[in-house]
């Protein structure tokens, strides 16, 4: 007799293979698992995401920032990052470049500049996750205004662009670091620091309005006069014949339109050369022995006036200074030349004059064509003379017969 099929399946042997037994024993424990896997994968995900947005965010606004202030605001938001350090970097190099402008105009503002941009040199410096070329960049740039700031004492400068060279031994700044250590070594630049150290400038008051004009426009009083036309014509050729045509006067005479806002000296007599086609050559030297500078900010809104009136306007700030500037025209060379008066002496050069205002014309008295002795009787008051009574002098005929007869 057969045996039933359930009794062959009882027969066999029961196992269990290794992976049944392990999800047996550890089944749950791996559910865990790879659920806390699956849920920080989600976080890390999210993370990068967010944290590239955010980074992409900050490098636009870090391509839009111009000033100080924005640079600033950006390194604050994002500090300890790439850009944090950038814009850091930023925010000092700006602060910098203005103080060192002011020292020549406004000495107060100008430390006040430099002050915070030392400051923000000094946080790029302390951050150590920052990329090697802005920590490059800010010690340049604090030794630079270390120097902007020196009381003739060369040692504290010397030390910063040293600092330079050690950290960075192939700095792109090598070369000018190594001369400015030479520069400052000598006895040359450590009298120049001690006397600058000393001056004060201080920025101009600002000029009240006139007669409702607005700022910067030239007054009343310096605006031609109205000429008869043959006055006109005749004053036209003389101008023309003293300024012929080609000649430097009469090129500076060109039009140009003067809306300079805080733009550089040197930049702005450039714009008046290109308009009027003239070169105008600056002394540097010059400027620097008497305190100026070429990156002097100009502040300048005349509208269309001629380029010989537009550099007569900006010479007119400077002319109570020691060594006031001045205008050189150098007809052999074809050019014009700005300089101080002291080195303008000193070279035999020859500063040219700009027209002063004419006075409007006096009054005349009206003449009196009467001899002096009419005129004295007629000032003298007449004596009313009494008239004769009529009807007196009537009666007085009428009774003349009767007395008679």
């Amino acid at each position: 007799m057969k045996p039933e099929p359930m009794q062959h399946a009882n027969a066999l042997p029961t196992s269990q293979s290794p992976l049944v037994k392990w999800l047996d024993q550890y089944g749950n424990m791996a559910t865990v698992v790879a659920c806390v896997a699956m849920i920080g994968g989600a976080i890390w995900y999210s993370y990068n995401r967010t944290s590239t947005g955010r980074n992409e965010r900050a490098w636009a606004r870090y391509s839009q920032a111009r000033s100080a202030q924005e640079f600033g605001d950006i390194a604050d938001d994002f500090a300890n990052t790439d850009v944090g350090a950038w814009a850091r970097l930023g925010e000092a190099e700006r602060l910098a470049e203005s103080g060192i402008g002011l020292m020549f105009t406004d000495r107060k503002a100008a430390l006040g500049e430099l002050k915070n941009a030392d400051e923000a040199f000094r946080k790029v410096l302390a951050t150590k996750s920052a990329a090697s070329a802005v920590r490059e960049r800010a010690t340049w740039g604090l030794a630079k205004s270390t120097e902007a700031q020196c009381d003739g004492d060369t040692s504290k400068p010397i030390e910063a662009y040293q600092a330079l060279l050690k950290e960075f031994p192939k700095s792109i700044y090598k070369a000018a670091t190594e001369e400015r250590i030479e520069s400052l070594k000598s006895e040359s630049s450590k009298e120049f620091y001690a006397w600058f150290h000393k001056q004060n400038p201080k920025p101009p008051e600002p000029s009240k309005p006139k007669d409702g004009l607005p700022d910067g426009h030239p007054s009343i009083d310096d605006l031609p006069l109205d000429k008869p036309e043959a006055e006109k014509s005749k004053t036209e050729e003389q101008t023309k014949a003293a300024n012929p045509e080609g000649s430097v006067v009469a090129k500076l005479k060109s039009e140009v339109e003067v809306e300079f806002i805080k733009v550089p000296l040197q930049d702005v007599f450039k714009s008046i050369a290109e308009k009027c086609e003239i070169e105008i050559e600056i002394d540097g030297d010059a400027l620097k022995a008497a305190g100026f500078t070429k990156n002097m900010t100009q502040n300048l809104t005349l509208g269309k006036v001629t380029g010989l009136e537009a550099i007569g306007a900006i010479l007119k700030k400077y002319e109570n200074e020691k060594s006031p500037l001045v205008l050189v025209i150098q007809e052999d060379e074809k050019k014009a030349l700005i300089t101080t008066s002291e080195f303008a002496k000193k070279g035999e050069l020859t500063p040219f004059e700009f027209a002063k205002p004419a006075e409007p014309p006096k009054a005349e008295e009206p003449k009196d064509d009467k001899p002096k002795d009419e005129k004295a009787k007629d000032d003298k008051p007449k004596e009313d003379k009494p008239k004769p009574d009529d009807s007196k002098s009537e009666s007085k005929d009428k009774d003349a017969p009767a007395e008679s007869k």
